[in-house]
């Protein structure tokens, strides 16, 4: 587990979805916007939003009253992910 820590920009749930074959219908799940600030070799600033899935069980930590503010957030990874050392 990592914890991620970053300002919260927003909120929203995500477009339910159904597969064509099977007619499956999947409900979108609430997902929160994080503001990550990189700092360029030049010196300037790039600013990324990562939206990220929450469980439901823990939608109640992330409200409307917390955008623009700080929040920690419990992650795991999905696929390849690279590290290095800052």
């Amino acid at each position: 587990m990592l914890i991620l820590k970053s300002e919260l920009m927003g909120i929203y749930k995500a477009n339910d979805f159904t597969d064509k074959n099977t007619g499956v219908k999947t409900i979108g799940r609430t997902k929160i916007q994080l503001l990550e600030k990189q700092t360029m070799k030049d010196g300037s600033l790039k600013l990324v939003v990562l939206d990220i899935s929450i469980p439901e069980n823990k939608k109640h930590l992330y409200t409307k009253e917390k955008i623009g503010k700080i929040v920690e957030v419990e992650v795991s990874t999905i696929g390849d992910v690279r590290y290095y050392g800052i």
